[in-house]
């Protein structure tokens, strides 16, 4: 999914905007040296982590919090091996800022085929709202205390087991009502160094997010066609890198965008925001 921005009072998606392109330009430099994955854009996330893993990448870019399972796997081929976190990389104009989510994690529905009456829907909700006890919470996101997390300086613990905790803590983790700011559970306590380091990183991240002017807007047309229209992009941008086509063939790519949705697209968005 493409983000949007501001550009002289309108709402555009990033590719819009002279920045989407240099950073098109630096990857494609970082390309052609051989600096990057040959294969980045068919290479799967898993293949991503093997290629750090076993020392064929040196640098991994994604969520901070997969420092843990990286090294648990990484320390099995190279007992040696020293990982470290890194997340303030600032920009041509030498400011940091990092793009943000919209603010949840999922959406949960109520449909009236399912809940039949307005009883039922209180009773559901009834659940979700005990969802946000401390002891509930504590339960879905870390698990059971003495088997897979204890309480040290007021932090919960992980078990050391990272594939027990991944299959029997993990899979519930995406069903948390809130945070510890709102639920009262317990923050993490991470005696892996790294990874208390990237849980310091993530609340300094957010001083310097990046926010979607579109997140709380309406397109019908988006609803539909987005995905769609996304994959014009998505495809032009890796040819670009690529060497597959040039600025004109890229322009070209976003003139078909425009013709097929996206102008009434931009055009819905910002009547939304009037």
């Amino acid at each position: 999914m493409y983000n949007w921005g501001e550009k002289d009072g309108e709402l555009l998606p990033e590719f819009m905007f002279p920045e989407y392109k240099e950073t098109m330009d630096f990857f494609k430099k970082l390309h052609e040296n051989g600096y990057i994955n040959k294969d980045f854009p068919v290479t799967s996330k898993v293949d991503q982590q093997e290629f750090f893993e076993n020392g064929t990448a040196g640098i991994y870019v994604g969520s901070m919090g997969d420092v843990v399972s990286l090294h648990a796997d990484a320390v099995a081929i190279n007992p040696n091996i020293d990982l470290d976190v890194h997340n303030k990389v600032t920009g041509p104009d030498g400011e940091f800022g990092i793009w943000s989510i919209p603010g949840y994690g999922n959406l949960v529905m109520f449909p009236k085929s399912a809940v039949k009456t307005e009883d039922d829907l209180k009773k559901i909700l009834a659940f979700f709202d005990q969802l946000m006890d401390p002891e509930l919470s504590n339960a879905l996101y870390w698990g059971v205390e003495g088997d897979t997390y204890t309480v040290k300086d007021g932090g919960a613990l992980p078990i050391e087991d990272q594939a027990k905790f991944d299959r029997e803590v993990k899979p519930y983790q995406a069903l948390e009502i809130g945070e510890p700011e709102t639920n009262g559970r317990y923050e993490g306590y991470f005696d892996y160094e790294p990874k208390a380091k990237s849980e310091k990183l993530f609340i300094e991240n957010e001083e310097y997010l990046i926010n979607d002017p579109t997140v709380t807007l309406d397109s019908e047309t988006y609803i539909q066609d987005g995905a769609r229209l996304q994959q014009i992009m998505t495809d032009a941008t890796y040819q670009y890198i690529l060497g597959q086509t040039d600025e004109a063939g890229f322009d070209k790519a976003i003139e078909k965008w425009k013709a097929e949705g996206g102008e009434k697209v931009i055009q819905e968005f910002n009547e939304s925001n009037s």
